[in-house]
C-alpha cells in the first residue's frame, strides 16, 4: 500500500510540472523571428501576409538587411573604445575639479580672516562708538546722528562680509579695508572733539571775563582822591608847624 501511494504521489507531481511548464511558458515563432532579425539579421518575419499589409516598409527593409548584424555591432564597438579612454579624462577632470571645489567650499565655510582681524576691528569700532559719546553738550544733534550712521554702516560692513561666500584671502583683504577706514573715521572724529572741546572752554572763558565788571575809572578816581587827600594832609601840618616857629621866637 505504501509503495502504491508514493508512485501515486509521484505520478501527480509530475502532472503538476507539466501543467505549470504548459501555463509559464508559451512558445510564440513569430516573435522569435522578429527578435532574431533584429537582432542577428537572420531569419523571417512571420507571418509573412501580416508585415506585408501593415508593416510592409519595415518587412522590406528587414528582408533586405539579410547581412550579418554583428558585423555593424562590432564596428560599432570598435568605434566606441577611443570613447572610454576620453569618458575616463573626463571623469579624471571632475573628480579633480570636485576635489579644487570641495577645498573651495571648506575655505569658504571657515572664516579663519575673522580669526585673526576681528579683535583687533571691534576694539577699534568700540572705540569710535565711544569717541561718538564724548560728542554729546559739544555738538548738534545732527552731527551726531551722522557720526552715528557711519558706526552702523561699519557694523553692516563687516556682517555682511562675514556672511558673504568668498574665499579668507579676499575675505581678509575687505576686513583690512574696513579696519582702515575706521581707524581714518576715529583720527577725524578725535580731530573733531577736541575742537569742540577747546571751543567750549574758550565759550566759557569769553563768558566770564564778559560777566566781569572793569572797575579802572572808579580805581583811577580813588586813587586820585587818596593823593589828594594825602595833599591837603601834608600841607596843613607844614601851616602848622610854621605858625608855631613864629610863636616861639617872639
Amino acid at each position: 500500500m505504501n509503495r502504491y501511494a508514493v508512485i501515486i504521489g509521484l505520478l501527480a507531481i509530475t502532472q503538476m510540472s507539466a501543467f505549470g511548464q504548459e501555463v509559464t511558458y508559451n512558445h510564440d515563432a513569430s516573435k522569435q523571428n522578429q527578435i532574431s532579425v533584429m537582432e542577428l539579421g537572420s531569419g523571417n518575419l512571420t507571418p509573412t501576409y501580416y508585415y506585408k499589409m501593415t508593416h510592409h516598409s519595415y518587412w522590406k527593409g528587414a528582408k533586405a538587411a539579410t547581412s550579418v548584424k554583428n558585423t555593424l555591432r562590432m564596428s560599432a564597438n570598435t568605434a566606441s573604445y577611443p570613447q572610454i579612454a576620453y569618458a575616463d579624462s573626463i571623469q579624471a577632470d571632475l573628480e579633480n575639479r570636485a576635489k579644487v571645489e570641495a577645498a573651495n567650499i571648506a575655505d569658504r565655510q571657515v572664516d579663519v580672516a575673522w580669526m585673526a582681524e576681528g579683535s583687533k576691528i571691534e576694539s577699534k569700532l568700540l572705540n569710535f562708538k565711544n569717541n561718538i559719546n564724548a560728542l554729546t553738550g559739544k555738538a548738534n544733534t545732527e552731527e551726531i546722528t551722522g557720526w552715528t550712521e557711519l558706526s552702523k554702516m561699519y557694523d553692516f560692513a563687516i556682517q555682511t562680509t562675514r556672511k558673504a561666500y568668498m574665499p579668507n584671502s579676499e575675505r581678509q583683504k575687505q576686513y583690512l579695508a574696513i579696519y582702515d577706514e575706521i581707524v581714518k573715521s576715529n583720527d577725524n572724529l578725535l580731530l573733531r572733539v577736541r575742537f569742540l572741546t577747546t571751543k567750549t572752554q574758550a565759550d566759557k572763558l569769553v563768558t566770564a571775563m564778559s560777566r566781569f565788571q572793569h572797575r579802572v575809572s572808579e580805581n583811577a578816581t580813588a586813587g586820585y582822591n587818596r593823593w589828594r587827600d594825602a595833599g591837603y594832609s601834608g600841607s596843613g601840618k607844614k601851616q602848622a608847624s610854621t605858625s608855631q616857629t613864629i610863636t616861639d621866637e617872639d
